[in-house]
């Protein structure tokens, strides 16, 4: 009997053990790591509860990516008389950001409401100017316009993407088969950008007339034009003729050009780039240009600010920084230097007005000026990692801290309007689109003629 409560003893003890490992292998497990971002075939839009509506939303950090091989779609197209020096993209990925990979990368959410797609690619310099205006400009190697007056010069970076709306194609075949292919490079005719047939949603975000009011633009291309969306679009041409040699209808007022961004929160925009709060521009910039080059005070500026504004025994006036100060500023800073007082003090009001005019043609007049959107042109919110405010110290070539471009766009599922794509996804969850990269330019850019966005 013993014995028997002895072999008891050892199989309970037995099963104390057995159980104690047992507790023990439930608390102790591997944690298994983190999530790694992989590459994927399509652009997989995930099902999201928490909108990943900023740029530096944690939903970022591990998403998925499609990772675009991006080629030549535009190349070698030129713009027309008077818009110089706008064609950074010319010949297509070798001149795109000096020849180096754009290694573009695209990421997607959707939620019950809106889609989310954050672009991401290099770009190592801001180009932050649309058509400026300046008087006796620099030449365009690529263009024999002449240069003298008032021309056109710049451009900026952007990005767009089209997507389909109503069945386009072209010769070059349908968009759910070739993507914007059907769209903007029909039948080899220069700078076409419509289809044959159909209609295409062309959201277009860019740093000088859309990035700095917090929206992409809204166009449209179809059989016949391409065109705004409905509502008050975000920029109009500064301008006084119908030509790009008529010269600047506007210059900055001095008031500060505070703005509320798509997204609800408010910057205020540089106007050394940007032209919100506006008034006429005045003086005769023809006189002007007479009286700096003038051969003996009053005027004689050029003796001092060398020719057309490049420096001399005293600093260049042929920067942008220059649109950081109002006209009043302007004229009240040169009452206020001694050293100018021969130059200055026996110049009329009017000359004083015409020297400054030609002081703002020097250093680029806002080619553009900006508005809120509405309607239909208001349907792209877009946010980015580049600051409209004081722009032109954080982003100058010798002071350039920029790698690459971020840019968060949002927009409704459905916007019920029909000159938008509506992603009914009761209908379909696969959607074909194009993707285009631009540096400095407006007609030439690289990027994929057709992608696919798949929601998840």
């Amino acid at each position: 009997m013993k014995g028997v409560h002895r072999k008891i003893q050892l199989l309970i003890a037995l099963g104390l053990v057995l159980a104690t490992g047992a507790c023990e292998e439930d608390y102790f497990y591997e944690v298994p790591p983190p999530r790694v971002a992989q590459a994927t075939a399509t652009l997989e839009a995930v099902k999201v509860s928490t909108p990943p509506a900023t740029i530096g939303a944690s939903f970022w950090k591990t998403a998925d990516f499609l990772k675009v091989s991006a080629a030549d779609l535009s190349t070698q197209q030129l713009f027309g008389d008077g818009l110089m020096n706008m064609t950074g993209t010319f010949a297509g990925l070798s001149s795109f950001n000096n020849g180096a990979a754009p290694d573009l990368k695209l990421r997607a959410a959707y939620d019950n409401d809106n889609l989310y797609i954050l672009a991401e690619w290099t770009d190592t310099d801001v180009d932050a100017s649309h058509s400026t205006w300046l008087w006796n400009g620099p030449l365009d190697p690529k263009k024999a316009d002449a240069n003298l007056g008032w021309t056109s010069q710049r451009n900026c970076d952007k990005i767009a993407f089209a997507f389909d709306i109503a069945n386009a194609s072209s010769s070059n075949g349908l968009f759910s088969n070739v993507g914007c292919a059907a769209a903007c490079h029909n039948d080899g005719v220069k700078n076409r950008m419509h289809p044959q047939s159909g209609s295409v949603d062309i959201w277009n975000w860019s740093v000088a007339r859309s990035n700095p009011m917090g929206y992409a633009e809204d166009l449209t291309a179809s059989s016949d034009s391409f065109y705004a969306d409905g509502g008050q679009k975000m920029y109009v041409r500064n301008t006084l003729g119908s030509t790009n040699r008529s010269g600047p209808a506007f210059e900055w007022d001095g008031n500060s050009q505070s703005v509320t961004l798509g997204n609800g929160s408010n910057t205020v925009l540089d106007p050394a780039y940007f032209l919100l709060n506006k008034m006429p521009f005045t003086g005769n910039v023809q006189r002007g240009d007479s009286i700096y080059h003038s051969a003996a005070p009053p005027g004689d500026c050029v003796y001092c600010h060398g020719p057309n504004g490049t420096g001399g025994s005293a600093s260049a006036v042929n920067h942008l920084s220059q649109n950081k100060k109002s006209r009043a500023a302007l004229l009240s800073g040169m009452d206020n230097v001694p050293d100018m007082a021969a130059y200055w003090s026996p110049l009329s009001q009017a000359d004083k007005d015409d020297l400054v005019a030609y002081l703002r043609a020097l250093s680029g007049v806002p080619g553009y000026y900006l508005a809120v959107p509405t309607g239909s042109s208001a349907d792209i919110i877009a946010t980015s990692n580049i600051t409209p405010v004081q722009l032109i110290n954080s982003y100058l070539p010798s002071t350039n801290v920029h790698t690459k471009y971020q840019v968060l766009i949002i927009r409704k599922l459905k916007t019920n309007n029909t000159d938008d794509i509506q992603f009914d996804l009761t209908a379909s969850k696969s959607y074909r689109f194009g993707v285009a990269l631009m540096d400095n330019d407006g007609v030439n850019h690289i990027g994929s003629a057709v992608e696919t966005l798949t929601f998840k």
